[in-house]
């Protein structure tokens, strides 16, 4: 991610970055592979020799379809007590806005805004035949989170959570009542610059 300002205006942008970047303690990404020809693709999510994501550590899974122009949340970051999600994007484009507010964590406060892309919608008609690249991304308990779609389709995420469902450890922390110090101020998904291609 880099954040850039414009002295006059004081304004930020964000252009998000690829997930290899990540360096919040515990975002320990998994590369994955797209094995991709004329019928189509394969791609392995999580496997249970993945130790930096807790592969052998499996409760449940699921998927979710957002469309352009939506997020999960628009206005609120995601927060676990317990549970580490384990996000794969398998289709589309999605961001990824980390934040660790962990009181120990020697990457406490650090910001992290990551562009996820799995297969291109039409793929592999519209990717060359072979390999692409994706990541698996595990976040741990303790880590704000949110996910968006500033593209224009839409995207399907794959999540392997560490616990079942449950309720009392979904947490939810409206971004007006978290300052950002790399950022001067709040985060808002207006901060963050669409993609292009």
């Amino acid at each position: 991610m880099s954040v850039t300002r414009s002295p006059a205006a004081h304004d930020v942008e964000i252009v998000p970055a690829d997930p290899s970047t990540a360096r919040i303690t515990g975002v320990q990404v998994v590369p994955r592979t797209f094995h991709q020809d004329r019928r189509g693709f394969l791609l392995e999510t999580l496997r249970t020799d993945d130790d930096a994501a807790e592969g052998s550590r499996f409760r449940m899974s699921y998927s979710s379809l957002t469309i352009p122009g939506q997020f999960r949340d628009a206005d609120r970051w995601h927060l676990h007590q317990v549970q580490s999600d384990r996000f794969v994007v398998v289709l589309g484009e999605m961001i990824l806005a980390l934040l660790d507010q962990r009181p120990s964590s020697p990457t406490r406060g650090r910001l992290e805004i990551l562009r996820m892309t799995g297969a291109a919608h039409g793929a592999p008609t519209r990717d060359p035949p072979g390999e692409l690249r994706t990541y698996l991304v595990p976040i741990p308990p303790g880590v704000l989170h949110c996910i968006g779609n500033l593209g224009t389709e839409p995207f399907l995420l794959q999540n392997y959570p560490t616990e079942l469902y449950n309720p009392a450890d979904e947490g939810r922390v409206p971004f007006e009542s978290v300052r950002v110090d790399a950022l001067g101020r709040p985060f808002s998904w207006s901060l963050v610059r669409p993609s292009r291609g």
